[in-house]
């Protein structure tokens, strides 16, 4: 970060600091960079959606309304792409998905998954890494306690998945 902004805040009181906060929040939903109280979340879609839509050999995508099912951005092909954002080893939950050893096949909720993993500390993009579906059917891990599936960032699951962005290229 910016040495003189460290400086700042450096000089800020507790109190101050809080403010602080709060101020680059309200900042951060005027820019519409945070639309929903899932703060890290939507800082994600809004890095996913920087990237595809800068690069030319991406697919530029359009996001879909607050709340949409399943899918947060939509190609100009129609593909779907549902944006998961981490700090950790494990994205969020996948919502409305047949539970493990449900007889009926999975419906086809999105065709790809694209995962931002963000920098604990300064939540700044670290890989952008996109999952297919088909992918995503043989890396998902059932989650017991919140009974839906998500995904861990095993070494397989990088290596199935395709890069989109790395600070280590």
């Amino acid at each position: 970060m910016n040495e003189k902004v460290l400086e700042i805040y450096s000089e800020l009181d507790d109190l101050e600091m809080i403010e602080a906060c709060g101020q680059a929040l309200c900042e951060l939903k005027s820019r519409r960079i945070i639309k929903t109280k899932n703060t890290i979340g939507d800082i994600g879609e809004w890095f996913a959606l920087l990237f595809y839509n800068e690069d030319l050999k991406l697919s530029n995508l359009q996001e879909m309304p607050i709340g949409n099912k399943y899918f947060d951005a939509k190609s100009e092909d129609g593909k779907r792409y549902t944006i998961k954002t981490t700090t950790t080893k494990a994205t969020g939950v996948f919502n409305g998905l047949n539970e493990p050893n449900f007889e009926l096949p999975e419906e086809q909720r999105f065709e790809y998954v694209i995962i931002v993993v963000l920098n604990p500390d300064c939540l700044l993009p670290q890989e952008v890494y996109e999952v297919s579906w088909k992918d995503f059917l043989i890396h998902r891990k059932w989650n017991g306690s919140k009974k839906a599936w998500n995904l861990s960032l095993t070494k397989r699951l990088k290596e199935d998945a395709k890069v989109r962005f790395s600070l280590s290229n």
